[in-house]
């Protein structure tokens, strides 16, 4: 005989699922909680962790959410683990040491790192949800093309991709027909019809996907062994053809160029800075990265490098000043 259920929760457990950032803190905080300044990442950009609470708060976002972390992250999940290679001291070792690396300066456990044998595609990416161990992916075709430090800066991205809960955010790509690989750009042929409330969400994706660059980047300098080689990180990552400078295909990449401007980009009052549609998205990136270098919570994560020569700023002022570099709309805007 059946009897009925008295909660709605027990006919539906996806009803139980929790989907506020600080349940996920408080689940996945391991020594980094000195680091949680309300209820976010000291770290992490003002301007990605404020979107994605937006898009938290949007309808039709509560479904996708059940349905990625109930099905589609474990399925994918899966699929990884039967298909690739788990990185490890024989095998991927650079691979394997970039993970312990980044785990211990980002204060997190050691994610495992499996790699896809693929070797056309330059992919990296993240897995982390409900019940799974936290991994990383990445092609065959990446891991062989970059260098040790390159392969720690981006390691050390994903990890803080695990570490803020972008996990989520990027794998939600396909509802909305965006392409992932090519940094969340409409497909050509949606794999779901987007209706105005769906079209809203796929705009605050798009955008969330600019600013969570900032954050990833800034997990990534943390992580590496000579952070202030960033700008030429960014360069040799760029003539590899792994990342593109956005509205201008052809662009170069002028590095000497980028950090004579920013010797005055460094010294100007937030007020007054004001850069032209002349720089990329790629070079805003890299004043942004350059920011973060010569503030105080940077040498918090790392206190074995010496700050004795810099200036730092604190929060407040890298974050304003992040806004305006990178040209974050204005609410309502």
């Amino acid at each position: 005989m059946l009897h009925q259920l008295e909660n709605p929760a027990d006919q539906n457990p996806l009803l139980e699922i929790e989907t506020s950032f600080s349940a996920y803190i408080n689940a996945r905080t391991r020594s980094f909680k000195e680091h949680i300044v309300g209820g976010k990442l000291d770290y992490a950009f003002d301007a990605d962790f404020s979107l994605r609470q937006k898009i938290n708060n949007s309808a039709g976002w509560s479904k996708i959410y059940k349905s990625l972390v109930s099905a589609d992250i474990p399925n994918k999940y899966k699929r990884v683990f039967q298909t690739a290679n788990a990185a490890g001291s024989l095998l991927f070792p650079n691979a394997y040491e970039a993970a312990n690396i980044c785990a211990e300066r980002l204060q997190i456990s050691v994610p495992a790192v499996y790699v896809r044998n693929i070797t056309d595609k330059y992919e990296i990416y993240s897995i982390s949800g409900l019940d799974i161990d936290d991994c990383i992916v990445i092609t065959s075709g990446l891991y062989e093309l970059l260098s040790k430090e390159e392969l720690i800066f981006y390691i050390g991205r994903e990890c803080g991709c695990i570490q803020n809960n972008h996990c989520i955010y990027y794998h939600s790509a396909p509802y909305f027909g965006l392409n992932q690989d090519k940094g969340f750009i409409s497909a050509a042929v949606p794999e779901h019809p987007v209706d105005g409330v769906m079209k809203q969400l796929e705009t605050a994706l798009i955008l969330w996907n600019q600013l969570a660059d900032i954050t990833s980047d800034r997990a990534g300098i943390i992580c590496c062994d000579e952070p202030n080689r960033f700008p030429w990180l960014i360069k040799s990552i760029y003539q590899k053809g792994i990342i593109a400078s956005g509205n201008k295909p052809d662009y170069f990449l002028d590095i000497d160029k980028i950090l004579t401007v920013y010797e005055t980009l460094h010294i100007t009052p937030a007020r007054n800075i004001s850069l032209d549609s002349s720089f990329t998205s790629i070079d805003r990136r890299i004043f942004a990265g350059m920011e973060f270098l010569n503030c105080d919570i940077f040498y918090n994560w790392r206190p074995d490098l010496n700050k004795s020569d810099i200036h730092a700023v604190n929060k407040q002022a890298l974050e304003v000043r992040c806004e305006i570099i990178i040209g974050t709309p204005k609410e309502g805007a």
